[in-house]
């Protein structure tokens, strides 16, 4: 069976935030318990929502792990309906977030822009932190002009919300893009353009030899947003990071590979000081 995955609010800076975490649920106001195996805080990309974590949270907990999820300002079920400016204030609200929670030492897992603000947190405050897995990312984002574009249309009421194929291999299923389509609904189209915005005004190149600590870089074999040389660029650019590639994955790796992917962070956390 699957594992229960509770939901929680808590307030951070004045925002309501949603976040999914395993284990069992406590009170309103009380942290939950997270003391299990290693502990997880995952962060979703741009537009995203932490509802997408929920296989890996899963894998997770199955394979004796916490994990939390997190849905940033005006994301998914969390208040607000705009975002942050940019990666870096993501970066800081995730560490407000972190030490409200009173999470431990955490491996922070971010896909595309929260892999950005993994390196940020790493950079600028290592405390919080046991590793990083920056997956489907890179210390820039090179975005077609053409899909911010069609994002910017939405938000000006020019075109309906699209839902392409853009951020999947060939080989991934319907069942598995329509899952990430579902939640892509539940970002206003303005959220996600101010993310757009602030992935392609990103520049993370500076922090990557900064950061002194566990890290493993993972790239979908077939993604056309964010291509395997910018994984490998990250990969080079951290000291004593890995480099792992899965074939049939695109730019939605984590939920397309999610049993691979939660493999790879569990031998990832078994090798960890």
């Amino acid at each position: 069976m699957a594992a229960a995955i509770a939901t929680k609010y808590i307030d951070v800076d004045g925002v309501a935030l949603n976040f999914l975490h395993t284990g069992p649920t406590t009170l309103p106001d009380v942290p939950p318990g997270l003391a299990a195996g290693r502990l997880f805080l995952l962060v979703h990309a741009a537009g995203g929502t932490a509802a997408l974590w929920r296989r890996n949270l899963e894998g997770l907990a199955a394979a004796g792990h916490s994990a939390v999820a997190l849905d940033l300002p005006g994301h998914g079920r969390s208040a607000g309906v705009e975002g942050l400016a940019s990666v870096e204030a993501y970066a800081e609200c995730v560490a407000t977030f972190a030490r409200a929670v009173r999470l431990r030492p955490a491996v922070v897992v971010g896909r595309s822009m929260g892999g950005a603000v993994a390196l940020v947190l790493a950079a600028r405050h290592p405390e919080l932190l046991a590793g990083i897995v920056p997956a489907c990312s890179g210390a820039r984002f090179d975005l077609d002009p053409a899909m911010v574009d069609g994002v910017r249309d939405v938000v000006r009421g020019r075109a309906p919300q699209a839902f392409t194929t853009d951020a999947f291999s060939p080989a991934t299923g319907m069942d598995v893009m329509r899952e990430a389509w579902m939640e892509q609904v539940k970002t206003d189209p303005r959220v996600r353009y101010g993310d757009l915005v602030a992935c392609r005004a990103f520049d993370g190149c500076a922090l990557l030899g900064e950061i002194r600590m566990p890290a493993l870089v993972v790239a979908g074999a077939d993604d056309r947003i964010t291509p395997v040389a910018a994984s490998e660029e990250l990969a080079r650019g951290i000291a004593g990071a890995r480099l792992e590639v899965l074939e049939q994955a695109g730019h939605q790796a984590p939920l397309e590979q999610s049993e691979r992917f939660g493999r790879l962070l569990a031998a990832f956390a078994e090798a960890l000081p």
